[in-house]
This record gives C-alpha cells, structure tokens and sequence, in this order.
C-alpha cells in the first residue's frame, strides 16, 4: 500500500480509492485485493484512502481502521449482552471506512435473504436500522461506496438500487442537533483517538464538561455522547485506547460513566502495534449499557475480561473490578491480599522537577558549587542499575542548577523510574536505587521530567536497593499494564500498585 501511495501521481486520494473500489487503479493491486477476504479487502481499501491522506490530517480525523478480526469479537460480544445485529438499529458514529457498517449490513442482508424478502425491502431496511456519521465527506464517499459493492457483490443487488444505499451520512456526531435526531437501539465502533486542548470548544458542553479532571481524550467525548443517546438498556460497544482505565486525567470520566451506564466487559487487545496500520496503541474493547437512570453513588461492580491475541484467539480471563469514586478500574490478575504498596515499604512517588528544554540555562556539562547531578530517564538501565554517566551523555549534559535549600532537590537515599516506557521494553518499570554513596558525594540529585523518584517518608524505610528490586519484577509491570493504558506511568497509579510484601522494615 505504501507503495501504491509513491507510485501514483494523481492528488486525489478520494478518486484513486474509488477506483479500486469500482475494479480500477493498477492491475498489480487489484490482483493483491482479490486473493484477500472480502472483509480484509474493504480494509486494505479504506487503509489505503488513510496512507494517501496527509499525516496531519489523518491525525485530526484519527482514520486508523478497525481490522476484520477487532470487529467481529466486538460484535459477538455485543450479542452476548443482547445485541441483535439483525434486527436492532444500529450506529456507529465514526463510522470511517465502513469497518462496523459493512459486516452488520451483511449480517442483515444474509438474514433477510434467507427469508425470501425482496431486494427492495432489503435495502429499505437498511436504511432505516443502520446509521453512520464521518464528518469526512470523502471518507464518507468511501464508506457507502464499500457498502454497496459488498450488497451487489455478495447478495446480487442491482447497482441502481444498491445506489439508494448512503448510510454514512456527513456531520460532526457531536453537533448535539444532528445526533439527537437518530433513533438507535445501540451505538458501536472505533471512536478517534486525540488529545484535546483545554480550551478547545467542545468542552463547553457540559455532558463533556462533567468528565473533564484534566486534558480529555476524544473518544471520551464519543463515549459520553453515545451514553446519553442510546435509550435506557441500550449498548454503547467500542474498540477504544486503555488508557482510560487508570489515568489520572481520566478519574471524572470513570466516576460519570459508573453513574450512568453498568460496566458490562473490558477485553484487552494484546499486541499494542500492527493492529492499527500507522499506530502503537494500547487497545480495549468496553461496552457500556445504559442504566434506567443515573445513580448518583454506584457501589464497585465487576465486568467480564478476557484477552483478544494477536493469532486472532480470544481466552476469558476472569473479572475486572470497576471501583466507585473515579479509582482505577483493575483488570484481573493475581493479586496478593498481603500484597502492600510503596506507601507500606517507607516511600512516596514524585515527578523529576526539572523540565529540560524549557529550563536549558540551569543545565551544565561539568560540576560546579550549586550544581546538582541530573538524573534523566537514560541513566536507568534495563538491568536496574544507575548509570549516571550513560544518562548526562545521551542529553550532554549532567548537572543542574538549583538553591540549596530547593524543596525538589533530593537529599535521602531513593529509586529513580522512568516515567515514559518504550515500546520495545520487555517490562514496563525499569527502577534503579540511587546509593547513599551518591547522595553523600554530590549533596543531593535532580531528577528530570521524564522520571519519577520514590523517595522515603520513614527514617526506617527499606532500602532502595530492595525497594528497586520488587519494582523491577515482571509481576510489577504486569499489575500496572491492568491498569495502565499509556506509555506513561503517573505518579498516582504507582503509588498504588501493589509490591508484594515488603522485607522487615530497618530499626
């Protein structure tokens, strides 16, 4: 596909894509789309609409597509909880590349045939029980130009009246206005996936308002709106990022959406790349259903939980425990009732002080009076040992201005983190102890932004080296990934992690 995309000379991404879609475009790639499935065809197709889009403009729109196989678990869980695909309305929001709308149309279709009912009642019915929005108008093109290939294709519907087939509607499903005017049994899909300004527009709102404790994620937004467009018993299903599920900027989100929707299942994707084409994300699927009314003081509850693997096999894994009160929600594991947390072996967590390039004056290459060793994320070895050296050589510089008596220089024996893991780390925690030998040589250490410090609370606190060591152990990195969905670690989510009991406090 990257391929076709440098080959090709036309501008329009719109116009080479419907060509494909009409059994056009060259010879080589429609030979490749024939050999595929026709559900892996459709998403080699709209994938192929993103990868000719400008990277910005993919990014606003969030247009990474749902793969066949994401799609059909989602469905299937969905119908657990009582979804009939056949014969309830559905929406899918954000509907992109058709990704949800073709298999649920042919889902319909299949069934109806099989009934004897008309071409014509087919495609009338279709109209009337599945709805999309994209507030792209030519991925909308798109979209309702897979939909009606795969009905002439697949079910021998005549082209014209196949043509009377536009279920994607163009429009911003979160103009209060337009949605409101959808009658829906249930909504599902892939909302985007971005970052939204403090100050951004939207936010005015106040269903969106409420859910805001920090920078809100759209496909937030997208949950909150469909939570309060189903009707009471209906099902919000969607493929959606976990990071969610313990972010502190996220502890609102989770509190409203207890109040007003039971938690019925939370299944995580296993890989975090090559299931969104473009992308590394940590991705869930969560359906949500509507209560009759808010409760105002949801106690904790439990959902389904399982694990969707990369070879396409899904496997149950237990319950997740949806806590009350904005707390992170806790995907299954094996959690010791005498496990303790950073608090019970002597220690607090703090950010690294110092933001680097927004501070470049205080850094400095050499040591000097009122010079304070940096601590950056690099001098954390994969090993667990502190690299100082290794961490002022990968930045250039290593020492840092700061007072004396600055409250964030710190003085005592600790751990340093890092705060950001890489994707290709074997574990999410890399901890290192920072030696009393250290502190006593330099007079205390800054830490960078990019790095958290545990520092102790208690003249007895374990020693770091200890405290290091539990950090480092898979079973940490595992219990933070339940409820962790981002490449970031906060401060809040390991102080609450659980360590496993702690070695005999020092007297």
């Amino acid at each position: 596909m990257a391929g076709y995309r440098q080959k090709q000379a036309s501008p329009n991404p719109l116009s080479r894509t419907l060509g494909l879609i009409y059994g056009k475009g060259p010879a080589k790639i429609r030979k490749l789309l024939e050999t595929l499935p026709p559900a892996w065809a459709d998403h080699a197709v709209a994938s192929i609409y993103a990868l000719l889009m400008s990277g910005e403009r993919r990014k606003q729109l969030g247009a990474y597509f749902t793969p066949p196989n994401l799609v059909d678990h989602l469905v299937s869980r969905l119908r657990e909880f009582g979804m009939d695909p056949v014969g309830d309305r559905l929406r899918d929001s954000a509907a992109g590349g058709a990704a949800f709308l073709v298999p649920l149309a042919r889902l319909k279709a299949a069934a109806w045939k099989a009934e004897g009912i008309s071409d014509a009642t087919i495609v009338s019915r279709l109209r009337s029980q599945l709805i999309g929005r994209e507030i792209e108008e030519d991925l909308a093109a798109v979209a309702n130009a897979l939909l009606r290939r795969m009905l002439v294709r697949e079910f021998d519907i005549s082209p014209k009246l196949a043509a009377r087939v536009n279920l994607v509607r163009t429009g911003d499903s979160l103009d209060q206005k337009s949605a409101a005017r959808d009658r829906v049994d249930h909504e599902v899909g892939n909302p985007p996936f971005l970052r939204l300004r403090g100050d951004d527009r939207r936010l005015r709102r106040e269903i969106f308002s409420e859910i805001a404790s920090g920078r809100l994620n759209l496909y937030a937004i997208f949950v909150r709106r469909a939570l309060d467009e189903v009707p009471a018993g209906g099902l919000v299903g969607y493929v959606m990022p976990a990071s969610f599920l313990g972010g502190p900027e996220f502890e609102a989100f989770r509190r409203r959406v207890l109040q007003i929707a039971e938690v019925l299942s939370i299944d995580l994707i296993e890989k975090r790349s090559g299931v969104f084409l473009g992308a590394i994300q940590d991705t869930c699927f969560v359906i949500l259903r509507r209560r009759a009314s808010a409760i105002t003081r949801p106690s904790q509850s439990r959902a389904l939980s399982g694990m969707l693997r990369h070879e396409g096999g899904f496997s149950e894994k237990g319950v997740a425990e949806i806590h009350a009160d904005g707390v992170p929600w806790r995907l299954p594991g094996l959690l010791q009732h005498d496990s303790a947390t950073l608090k019970d072996w002597g220690y607090r967590a703090t950010v690294g002080y110092l933001v680097a390039n927004r501070q470049p004056e205080r850094l400095h290459k050499r040591a000097a009076k009122g010079r304070f060793p940096m601590i950056w994320a690099k001098a954390i070895t994969s090993d667990g040992r502190l690299d100082f050296r290794r961490g002022a050589a990968s930045k250039g510089w290593g020492w840092a201005d700061a007072p004396e008596d600055a409250p964030y220089v710190v003085r005592d024996p600790c751990v340093a983190v890092q705060r950001t893991s890489a994707r290709g780390q074997k574990r999410r925690v890399n901890a290192a102890a920072v030696p009393e030998s250290f502190i006593r040589k330099h007079g205390g250490i800054v830490g960078e932004n990019h790095v958290i410090l545990i520092v102790p609370i208690i003249a007895q606190a374990v020693p770091p080296q200890a405290l290091a060591e539990a950090l480092n152990r898979p079973t940490v990195s595992a219990e933070l990934d339940r409820v962790c969905g981002s490449a970031s670690i906060s401060v809040r989510l390991l102080e609450s992690i659980r360590l496993g009991k702690p070695p005999q406090i020092r007297t």
